[in-house]
């Protein structure tokens, strides 16, 4: 398996797509390129001595989202990837792909799923914090046209309740300390963002 290959094969199916009208063009490759990345080092932490499936982890996290808007997206994406990487993988490392892409969506931690497929859906779900958090919800108020009070308002009624969601999905104890010091940074924009919009300054003598 090359995956240089297979990095430039995703370009082609990922790089000019969006993943949601209000999200940019080539969200979902770079969002695959980034959960890659991450899961590697979430593996490294959880399974120290065993890199021999990095490859496969790693060519799942890129395509991971191929069909992304077409849900149950895992389920298909699985299908899709089987035929696009057909002529790149054995069929062994093929089957390991498809099944890390189709579990990686449907988080149970009743279902005792191993431990690469645990990865990848703590990988994605971390991706989503900290400065990719911030980028997307600014991304989805302007494309809605909304104002910087609207993004305040978001940290300040829903933000809190969706990461609980989203930390509560995570497998491993690594991956919520992660999750953890990424939800600090964006509490601690979004205190920061709540008092600028409204023309304040931070840190100032106000009586000084």
């Amino acid at each position: 398996m090359n995956l240089e290959q297979l990095r430039d094969l995703a370009y082609q199916h990922l790089g000019s797509r969006k993943a949601h009208q209000d999200r940019e063009l080539g969200f979902i490759y770079y969002h695959g390129q980034r959960v890659a990345k991450i899961a590697v080092k979430l593996r490294q932490q959880v399974l120290p001595d065993d890199d021999s499936h990095d490859p496969e982890l790693i060519a799942a996290a890129y395509f991971h989202d191929i069909a992304k808007g077409i849900e149950p997206h895992a389920i298909y994406g699985s299908v899709i990837v089987r035929e696009i990487l057909a002529d790149h993988c054995t069929p062994e490392q093929l089957d390991r792909i498809c099944k890390l892409i189709r579990y990686h969506q449907f988080r149970d931690h009743t279902k005792g799923y191993d431990d690469h497929i645990k990865i990848l859906q703590d990988a994605d779900i971390l991706d989503h914090l900290g400065v990719v958090e911030i980028w997307m919800n600014f991304h989805h108020y302007a494309y809605r046209e909304g104002t910087l009070r609207d993004s305040v308002k978001f940290y300040e009624t829903e933000y809190r309740k969706l990461a609980d969601r989203m930390r509560g999905a995570l497998n491993y104890e690594v991956s919520k300390r992660i999750f953890d010091e990424k939800h600090r940074f964006v509490l601690a924009f979004a205190e920061r963002m709540a008092v600028e919009a409204e023309g304040g300054l931070v840190n100032f003598p106000e009586n000084g």
